[in-house]
């Protein structure tokens, strides 16, 4: 053997040995990353419910179909199903073609097959699988168990290989029109992990939605498996393993019912009186929950289509006369006066500080409760005027006023209080009566959950508890005193003539119900357009009550933006009360709170059928 013969298998056998030896593990692991693939395993979004468990929002199992545009170009499989097309066998389908006819044939073959299902004409959906030659094309998403289904099916009995579906999961909303605000959504974001591989999560953007997403998210989890060529899974190579842990439940204290009806009657209120918005809160004021929380315009949870924006938090509004509260309450709080001291309210014209102040009526001397039963702005200004401004302006803070409520929900504002030093005695005058001054809906809402209460005020909430995938409790919100705002008496004297509101004479005669005792304040405010000023014409009405006078068990509040009617006054006695009234009744059924007058209750009580055994027929 020559001497270049034995250097040249000298260098083979190096090489040989390099491959085997030195270079195996490279190999190896690209061969390992060619057929091993690490699945990921979301973990299952959290459920959120009602304050009884019924179902608003959860995860469904939804599919994409796939095209992997390298397999779908691999000889063995394009033949395969060029094979299945024409009846062949699948190397006879090698001889008698090349690679490209046969690609072009199973594509046309696929296009012909799947056009139907994806509801494309065939030719549209052959270019878009000649789009790219490797990488993914998702032909289809969101598609459910039976729609996933039929492509399965159809591409089993066709020989189709190289497009596969991708399970995944989408939000499921089972009333999409309803509670929408405090919900929220979620939106679907694509990340990449370590391998390059896409891995998709629903990620909470408003509502409750977003502000438990780290609670409702859960641990995803993986699994590395090994796929043939068809990418189907090698059930005996699976390798290692981590479940995924599913998210927390949210229990939230609305009450279904209740927010069902309220919305039904704002609908209703919508389409009447076309306002520019118009929302509702309704409260428990011993524990500050909220029991329905609903404005329109809104928005469709499954399409997102509508008005996101929920005025109940995130918009303000001159509050008028509901606001009153705050100057009464505040001087029997600071002695300066009882329920019965009597106001001169200058028979409907205050003109002595160089500026004006108008009653609607001409009243004279008014007690501290019939400038509340009557709404004097005279009257008001009056009895807040022997505060001064200072204290005023410490109240309206202890109210909660121009300060967050903490309420767990997204885009709550602040609103406006001015400080002390930028008020001359005109704008004070008007913040008594609810003007200069910008509030949201469950800052008034929260704020007569006070009068209610005994005189504390409480951080609003919606949610009631957080619990794990078995119903395990793990979290309960409890009743959060902010602070005392008045005294029990106060408050109790505060009930007292709220309830005469809605008595005879009162503003808010509309709102009340027969066996029940109601407290009420109306509220009527000249609209600030921007731009504009105060137009003409144009009003903010509302009402604030609560039920029943002596032990209070619910708390409500109605805001119409800008109403047009004919043939009614636009006040917040004739407009908001009515709606107001009518979503008080159901409530009062629905949360099983009894009527106040025994005898209304006692009929309430009797069996129709007791009656007919009794003879009574009529």
């Amino acid at each position: 053997m020559s001497a270049g013969v034995t250097c040249l298998l000298s260098l083979l056998s190096a090489r040989l040995v390099y491959l085997q030896v030195v270079d195996h593990e490279k190999y190896a692991e690209a061969a390992a990353d060619h057929y091993q693939y690490r699945e990921e395993l979301p973990a299952s979004r959290g459920m959120i419910v009602d304050r009884d468990g019924d179902l608003l929002a959860r995860n469904q199992t939804v599919y994409s179909l796939v095209v992997d545009c390298l397999h779908l170009r691999d000889m063995g499989i394009a033949s395969h199903g060029v094979a299945t097309r024409r009846g062949m066998r699948t190397r006879d389908v090698k001889q008698r073609f090349d690679d490209e006819e046969i690609v072009r044939s199973y594509l046309a073959h696929i296009s012909d097959k799947l056009s139907d299902l994806l509801r494309v004409a065939p030719g549209e959906l052959n270019r878009t699988l000649k789009e790219k030659s490797n990488g993914e094309i998702i032909l289809a998403r969101d598609l459910e168990e039976d729609q996933a289904r039929e492509f399965r099916e159809r591409m089993s009995e066709n020989g189709i290989r190289g497009i596969y579906l991708r399970r995944s999961e989408r939000r499921y909303y089972p009333s999409p029109l309803n509670l929408t605000h405090v919900i929220g959504y979620v939106h679907e974001v694509e990340n990449k992990n370590e391998k390059g591989q896409i891995v998709r999560e629903l990620i909470g953007q408003e509502g409750v939605e977003k502000v438990f997403d780290e609670l409702m998210r859960g641990e995803s989890g993986f699994r590395y498996i090994e796929r043939d060529s068809r990418r189907q899974e090698i059930h005996a190579f699976r390798g290692e393993e981590k479940l995924p842990v599913p998210g927390k439940t949210i229990r939230l204290t609305i009450d279904m019912g209740l927010q069902t009806r309220v919305e039904e009657i704002l609908d209703e209120a919508w389409a009447r009186f076309t306002p520019e918005k118009i929302t509702a809160v309704w409260m428990n004021p011993n524990t500050g929950e909220i029991l329905a929380m609903a404005s329109r315009p809104h928005f469709d949870l499954s399409t997102r289509e509508g008005s996101r924006r929920n005025f109940a938090v995130s918009d303000m509004y001159e509050p008028g006369s509901t606001f009153k509260i705050v100057a009464s309450s505040a001087a029997l709080n600071e002695g300066l006066l009882t329920p019965h001291t009597e106001v001169f309210c200058h028979n409907g014209l205050y003109d002595q500080e160089g500026f004006d102040l108008k009653d609607h009526h001409p009243y004279g001397n008014l007690t501290f409760e019939g400038v509340l039963i009557k709404s004097s702005n005279i009257g008001i200004y009056k009895i807040a005027r022997q505060l001064n401004r200072g204290p005023f302006h410490e109240y309206m803070e202890r109210f909660g006023f121009g300060q967050s409520t903490g309420v767990e929900l997204t885009a709550e504002i602040n609103g406006v209080v001015h400080p002390v030093k930028d008020w001359n005695q005109s704008s004070f005058s008007r913040m008594t009566m609810g003007y200069a001054v910008g509030v949201t809906p469950l800052q008034i809402a929260t704020a007569y959950c006070a009068i209610a209460n005994g005189g504390e005020l409480l951080q609003p909430h919606v949610l009631k508890s957080v619990e794990d995938a078995d119903g395990r409790t793990v979290q309960r919100v409890e009743r959060t005193v902010v602070r005392r705002v008045i005294s029990e008496t106060v408050s109790k004297q505060m009930r007292i003539a709220l309830g005469k509101v809605t008595g005879e004479g009162g503003t808010g005669t509309n709102a009340a119900i027969p066996g029940y005792e109601v407290c009420a304040k109306t509220g009527t405010a000249q609209k600030n357009v921007p731009g504009v000023g105060y137009a003409r014409g144009r009003y903010v009405v509302s009402l604030a009550g609560f039920l029943p006078a002596n032990n209070p068990e619910l708390v409500g509040l109605v805001v119409v933006d800008d109403p047009k009617a004919t043939g009614i006054s636009l006040y917040g006695g004739t407009i908001a009360a009515p709606i107001w009234q009518e979503m008080a009744t159901s409530a009062v059924r629905l949360r099983g709170i009894p009527p106040t007058d025994p005898e209304v209750h006692r009929l309430a009580e009797i069996n129709p059928e007791e009656i007919l055994l009794e003879g009574i027929t009529d």
